[in-house]
């Protein structure tokens, strides 16, 4: 093939070529043997940006019981393995409670907007904006991140987040193996013990303590026992699409020569 076609192809076909990542897990949540939740979590990493997006509701008997349905997304910056806070979002429908919030990280601030509506009407009851210092403290989304990539060498510590207003220090400590089977799979597992001592507002308000089972390889959580004021389930993994290595690229530090 002539030189110059080669290039005009490269030229042309260079921008589809992109160097980005994206993996979504999903998992059922169950009450004893009976599935009452479904949720999905997508992550996409690209060089230096990344994003976590994820949305659940209640299904069967739990979409009877208490209607659940919450969505939200983290937009972040990658920078040498490091996770860095840049917008998040959050959509909250627990029950007749209705609200949005959104954080802006800001020169050293967390720029807050929060929205309250009537019931589940598209009313707004009221709204609120604050601005915080920046504390280390980046939102629930990356703070699981944090925790999935420091508990691969670390066996106990504390995770900092922000959240509705507060600041947190989130203990967790490694607690053993365990080899997990679930719809997707069977996979070695890190079994990790969470105190999220978080006050929300909002039916999933967390209880006592949680448990997660870790993947080894992708740092993907693949099990969760949650406990929430109104009960408590377990999550498993049931499918796992796109390419699996995409948190341990995060994860890793860049080479200098990169």
């Amino acid at each position: 093939m002539d030189r110059g076609l080669k290039g005009l192809l490269l030229l042309i076909f260079l921008p589809l070529l992109s160097f980005s990542q994206e993996l979504t897990a999903c998992y059922k949540a169950y009450f004893t043997f009976l599935p009452v939740a479904q949720t999905c979590i997508t992550y996409t990493y690209n060089n230096s940006t990344a994003s976590a997006k994820s949305w659940v509701k209640t299904i069967n008997v739990g979409k009877i019981v208490k209607r659940v349905y919450n969505h939200g997304v983290s937009h972040m910056v990658v920078d040498n393995s490091e996770i860095k806070p840049k917008l998040f979002q959050y959509h909250q429908e627990e029950g007749t409670f209705k609200r949005y919030q959104e954080y802006r990280f800001e020169n050293g601030k967390i720029h807050t907007k929060e929205i309250h509506y009537v019931e589940l009407s598209d009313t707004i009851e009221r709204q609120e904006n604050n601005v915080f210092e920046y504390k280390n403290s980046p939102d629930p989304y990356i703070a699981a991140l944090v925790l999935y990539k420091e508990s691969a060498f670390k066996n106990s510590g504390s995770i900092s987040m922000f959240y509705d207003g507060k600041y947190y220090a989130i203990p967790y400590r490694v607690i053993g193996d365990e080899k997990v089977k679930t719809g997707a799979g069977e996979f070695e597992a890190q079994v990790l013990e969470v105190q999220p001592k978080v006050h929300t507002k909002g039916l999933l308000r967390p209880k006592g303590a949680w448990l997660l089972w870790i993947d080894k390889h992708t740092r993907l959580p693949i099990r969760m026992q949650l406990s929430f004021v109104i009960g408590s389930v377990r999550a498993d993994l049931e499918k796992v699409e796109g390419d699996r290595e995409t948190l341990k690229r995060m994860f890793v530090k860049k080479i200098a020569s990169e």
